[in-house]
């Protein structure tokens, strides 16, 4: 295949279901070598002119060694920062992941498909994404901005049992989130695959475009979103009420919560976060859940701490707080048993 086919190709994913315009940018990555050795990674801001420039040589010499990744949002002018502010999506992206066994992770892909063109009749982009699973690339019909494509992806991927969901990676819910691109190669711990594209069945990269695919109608989806918070309850000039201490008591979770954290995520969860949502707030296990992730995200984008922490892991927090009737460790309890975290937060409490 002639190289500048490729590269017309890389053309065609660039621009999207929604032909955004030239001048409009994206975020590409180049991974040179293996990821689990001291690999080369570059990562970049530009409109395609400036990719053609600075990245195609490269990519050119080194294909057969390089994993290269696209960023599923764009933003429209090239003087606009990569905020969220400023980001649009015209396609959503899932990862079903199973180590133990990637076929199964693909056949969610396809039961995952088949629920997308039954109830909005939109098709998807199914991928071999190398060696634990496969990505879904689902085409928008019109680009929506962050805090929609965050609600529409978890909308729709409760077209799934739960069972199944478990397998979504939640780390691919990232505003500036890179994704690989299909028809390039996955090196990983030595081993190399091609992200193969399953569905629809295509062979080569000069037969991919984006029009053969119905994309998904978003003005046709109703989402409701519900950000849940304490009510802020005023002073009396006599007496504080209860209800009023318990909120002065926590709303330094709730700051916590909004900001993340650089370091110690785990450890937060464990002493405060989770009992404050079960127990405290009573919340549903879905609805803790959903706050959980949104700390998490929080994490990643305000402090690049993005290490992944499983779903299951989450959820059996939610059980074990709910079970033993656990309440939320104070700041001093904190300051006594786990002194790093207690300067952790006392830092990001004191902006």
């Amino acid at each position: 295949m002639p190289l500048d086919t490729f590269l017309d190709y890389l053309f065609e994913w660039f621009l999207g279901p929604v032909r955004i315009p030239l001048d409009a940018k994206r975020e590409f990555g180049l991974l040179i070598g293996d990821m689990s050795s001291k690999a080369s990674f570059r990562r970049d801001s530009m409109v395609f002119e400036g990719f053609k420039l600075l990245y195609w040589p490269e990519i050119r010499k080194r294909f057969y060694d390089s994993n290269i990744f696209m960023g599923v949002g764009y933003w429209e002018t090239p003087d606009q920062d990569p905020i969220e502010e400023n980001m649009l999506y015209d396609r959503l992206v899932y990862d079903f992941d199973y180590e133990e066994d990637p076929n199964v992770a693909i056949k969610t892909a396809y039961e995952f498909s088949k629920l997308i063109k039954e109830k909005y009749n939109a098709d998807v982009i199914i991928v071999r994404s190398g060696h634990k699973g496969a990505h879904v690339y689902i085409p928008l019909k019109q680009p929506v901005k962050w805090d929609h494509y965050k609600a529409l992806w978890r909308h729709i991927l409760k077209l799934l049992p739960k069972d199944k969901t478990q397998l979504s990676d939640q780390e691919m819910l990232q505003f500036n989130r890179l994704a690989r691109v299909p028809m390039t190669v996955n090196y990983k711990n030595n081993k190399k695959s091609w992200a193969r594209i399953l569905r629809p069945k295509i062979e080569r990269w000069s037969d991919f475009t984006w029009d053969l695919l119905q994309p998904l109608d978003t003005s046709n989806i109703k989402i409701y979103r519900v950000k849940i918070s304490i009510p802020v309850i005023e002073r009396s000039h006599t007496k504080k009420s209860k209800k009023y201490e318990n909120h002065k008591k926590y709303e330094w979770i709730e700051k916590i919560i909004e900001k993340g954290l650089p370091d110690g995520r785990k450890r937060f969860i464990l002493y405060v976060l989770t009992s404050y949502l079960v127990n405290v707030l009573s919340l549903s296990d879905d609805e803790a859940f959903e706050r959980l992730k949104e700390f998490i995200d929080n994490s990643c984008r305000n402090f690049n701490n993005c290490e992944k922490i499983y779903d299951s892991w989450l959820r059996g927090d939610i059980r074990r707080v709910k079970e033993k009737k656990l309440l939320p460790s104070s700041l001093n309890k904190i300051k006594e048993k786990d002194s790093d975290l207690y300067s952790i937060l006392e830092k990001i409490l004191s902006q």
